[in-house]
């Protein structure tokens, strides 16, 4: 006690804490979304019972990037061979229709092909997957 009465105490205001500057928002582009319509692919394909059935497949890129848009004309023609090449040389095609396992597999194989070209006609974009919108019908008569 003796010791606390004869030291000398000041007070000193407490300074608040210094406040981090907030940094600047810049505006960075959203990365965008976009469809581009591959066009429509067919073959004869046998089904489970036996019979001949139509498949066709629609299939439609999505795409996501960040640099200008500048529409294909006629998508089709920049990748009809790219896609009806591995779309025909696909070992399960009869199981296409009904097959998320064997449509995943199709979409990787076409998205690999066209990507390169893809990269080439539109910088700035990638393709995210493939939806291929398949359908099996009854063959024209």
């Amino acid at each position: 006690i003796g010791i606390a009465l004869n030291i000398p105490l000041s007070t000193q205001a407490v300074s608040p804490t210094p406040e981090k500057p907030v940094p600047e928002k810049t505006n960075i582009p959203r990365p965008m979304k976009k469809t581009l319509d591959l066009g429509s692919f067919g073959v004869m394909v046998r089904s489970a019972d036996g019979s001949e059935k139509a498949l066709t497949i629609h299939p439609v890129a999505i795409l996501h990037g960040h640099g200008p848009w500048q529409p294909l004309h006629d998508a089709q023609n920049h990748f009809e061979s790219l896609i009806a090449n591995p779309f025909m040389a696909f070992p399960d095609l009869n199981q296409v229709s009904h097959s998320p396992t064997v449509q995943k597999d199709l979409s990787r194989e076409m998205m690999d092909n066209i990507a390169p070209t893809l990269a080439r006609l539109e910088p700035g974009w990638t393709i995210e997957h493939i939806e291929l919108h398949p359908a099996l019908q009854e063959p024209p008569p």
